[in-house]
């Protein structure tokens, strides 16, 4: 079943996307920002996001993330994956203190955000 939104027809595959769009944000360029699933891996859409960011920073010097540890490594892990030099990374941890969980449970997004910036 569609829903009319606005004019437009958004569907189950629309829906699909934009519950991916979630998982990788975009900012101006040389910043973006990828959330790691709950088991730490990356979703299809911030891998993609990633390697943007390696062929776009081939010209920095730098690329810095910064998150909590448990999230960053996939994210470093695929950067040099995808060409971008180990030594060309550097990490700013932000482990902060636990952060509380919600009763259900569930992850916050927050809790598994990792900054990039190039």
């Amino acid at each position: 079943m569609a829903l009319a939104f606005g004019g437009l027809l958004m569907g189950a595959a629309a829906a699909a996307s934009a519950q991916e769009m979630a998982v990788a944000v975009p900012s101006p360029k040389g910043e973006f920002v990828v959330f790691p699933q709950k088991d730490h891996a990356l979703s299809p859409t911030a891998l993609s996001m990633v390697r943007v960011v390696a062929d776009e920073a081939t010209s920095a010097r730098r690329v810095t993330l910064r998150g909590r540890p448990e999230n960053v490594a996939p994210v470093k892990a695929a950067l040099e994956k995808a060409g971008v030099a180990a030594a060309d990374i550097v990490v700013r941890s932000d482990a902060s203190a636990a952060l509380p969980r919600p009763a259900d449970g569930l992850s916050q997004p927050s809790d598994r955000r990792v900054e990039i910036r190039f």
